[in-house]
């Protein structure tokens, strides 16, 4: 059969004056040819002419030239944007601007951890930000179209900081609105809150700032937040009536969030200590309205942390070398100091999340034992809690990559260990303390309390030469004193220890020719005092302890320091 085959116009439909008559076909004479393929140019949409007048403004203020950080077509809640390098010691500003179409556009800017550094979310399609030292190195600047469909483009320029307030008011820039003429020192009642406050911390606090700024809902406010190098820093802030629910947070010089102080109504406070020196920032935004907080930053000495009711945050820095060599630079530094080898050690993972318990055996023993716990890389955050074998803790300590505490009178000892931010290896060694007194085997709690408290520096080693140590009891509403001198050009640490049924411990120096209180500190369980005098000139003090509430065995440790 032969195959049917199939015009190869069906299918065609041709029109002509006379209307069309399926399954027909007339011809009209020639063709007429159709129109050419079209020309297709690669590239994409240019938005610079969105921000040229913009653009203009912000350079005739004295900001620097523009840089295009990203362009794009954004459906309704989509993001883009790009990172952009903020050179130290300048400010950074930023807007996104869109076509018609687009009725509402945020801006956003982040550090490289996704922490967002500044905010302007308000309902309009100018977004513009003004961001000032302290701020991370890096940011990310992205935008988002919140209402509406377009071509949006974001803009930058470097401006520098004495220009900052002229550019950020001509441009109406979030990050710029002036703070109240109202000083923080003339806030109502603004030193009560701080008494209190500090009362409540525990330790000694020296304030560094007091300073008033305009908070808002619609964007972070942020005020320079120091961390000195083995120091603490500890913010307060105080909202007015016109805010509500506030948050604060605390950032390093990199843009990591190292503390929060949660959100809600009142003061709310945070206390960061770090072993190393940072410039960072304290971020404080309310939930609801806008208007004033008082900011009060105050700083310690690292050891502080110690002394504290609350547990403070830390700026820590994991294990920066391998474990062996980290356990040798330990032995090289206590041998150095006087101590003896090591009696027995330990090692193994610590790990986070969850508590590793080591027993420790060290024999009979009439003097204290010191405690090492040192952690290899990655290893960041070290606890360690010393217990008894009848379930009393002994002492505790921490630090960001080793710990050290001591114990008396013991035989047997459980350790619990924990690394709070990395996991990684550890050792944990001990060894004979070389300072003995009767004091300290007549209460061995108290005693090593004591000498955990006095440690200081990176290897925890107890400072300067004994003069001295004294055991009593201290109960509350009743002062214990006596008289001490501090040789000239030399300084006088004293720290006391205690253990009980009662509850903290308030310590005092005073002048003895003057009357002068020299240093005060109050914590639960030990407390750090010190002295010094003038070269040449001793300097004779009166020294007092109490319990603030039962009573406490205490034990007192004097040691002359240069």
């Amino acid at each position: 059969m032969t195959p049917r085959r199939f015009p190869l116009a069906l299918g065609v439909v041709l029109l002509s004056s006379g209307g069309c008559v399926p399954g027909t076909m007339r011809s009209s004479g020639p063709l007429t040819p159709g129109p050419n393929a079209p020309v297709v140019t690669a590239g994409s949409l240019v938005g610079q002419p969105l921000v040229q007048e913009t653009a203009a403004r912000a350079i005739a203020a004295g900001a620097g030239p523009l840089s295009i950080v990203a362009t794009g077509e954004a459906a309704e809640r989509e993001r883009l944007g790009a990172f952009v390098d903020i050179p130290a010691g300048e400010c950074l500003l930023g807007y996104a601007r869109a076509s018609r179409t687009v009725e509402d556009l945020d801006l956003a800017a982040f550090s490289e951890e996704g922490t967002p550094a500044a905010v302007d979310d308000a309902p309009d399609p100018t977004p513009t930000l003004l961001m000032c030292p302290p701020h991370p190195g890096r940011v990310y600047l992205a935008a988002v179209a919140a209402a509406g469909e377009g071509l949006v483009v974001i803009g930058a320029h470097l401006v520098p900081i004495s220009r900052a307030p002229v550019v950020g008011k001509l441009m109406n820039a979030h990050g710029t609105r002036a703070a109240s003429s109202r000083a923080a020192e003339a806030w109502p009642g603004l030193d009560d809150h701080i008494r209190k406050h500090h009362d409540a911390l525990g330790g000694k606090w020296e304030v560094i700032r007091k300073v008033a700024v305009a908070v808002d809902a619609r964007m972070p406010a942020s005020v320079a937040f120091p961390l000195d190098s083995d120091g603490c820093t500890d913010a307060l802030v105080v909202p007015d009536d016109d805010v509500g629910i506030l948050e604060v947070e605390a950032l390093d010089d990199g843009g990591r969030v190292i503390a929060r102080g949660g959100s809600g109504a009142g003061d709310r406070a945070l206390t960061v200590c770090s072993r190393r020196g940072s410039s960072g920032s304290l971020v404080v935004r309310p939930h609801v309205g806008q208007g004033l907080a008082a900011v009060v930053l105050a700083r310690a000495n690292g050891d502080v942390a110690r002394d504290l009711d609350v547990r403070p945050e830390l700026a820590w820095d994991a294990a920066d070398a391998p474990l062996d060599r980290a356990l040798a630079r330990v032995e090289a530094a206590l041998g150095g100091a006087g101590y003896a080898a090591s009696q027995g050690s330990t090692a193994g993972s610590l790990p986070t999340g969850s508590t590793r318990s080591v027993p420790v055996a060290i024999g009979p023993q009439s003097a204290c034992e010191r405690i090492d716990v040192v952690g290899g890389a990655p290893t960041a955050l070290v606890q360690a809690t010393a217990w008894d074998e009848s379930g009393k803790r002994l002492a505790s300590a921490e630090g960001s990559s080793s710990a050290t505490l001591f114990t008396c009178k013991r035989e047997k000892v459980r350790l619990d260990l924990e690394a709070l931010a990395r996991p990684g290896p550890y050792a944990a060694v001990w060894r004979k303390e070389p300072w003995s007194d009767p004091a300290f085997m007549a209460h061995p709690v108290a005693a090593a309390r004591m000498l955990t408290r006095m440690a200081a520096g990176g290897v925890a080693v107890l400072p300067g030469s004994p003069s001295g140590a004294r055991a009593f009891r201290a109960e509350a509403g009743q002062e214990v004193s006596w008289s001490d001198v501090v040789p000239g050009g030399e300084c006088l640490r004293l720290v006391a220890g205690a253990e009980g049924a009662g509850a903290g411990l308030v310590g005092r120096v005073i002048d003895a020719a003057t009357g002068e209180e020299i240093d005060r500190a109050h914590a639960r369980e030990a407390v750090a005092m010190r002295a010094c005098a003038r070269e040449g000139k001793p300097l004779p003090v009166v020294v007092s302890v109490v319990a603030t509430a039962g009573a406490l065995d205490v034990v007192v440790g004097e040691r002359v320091v240069r």
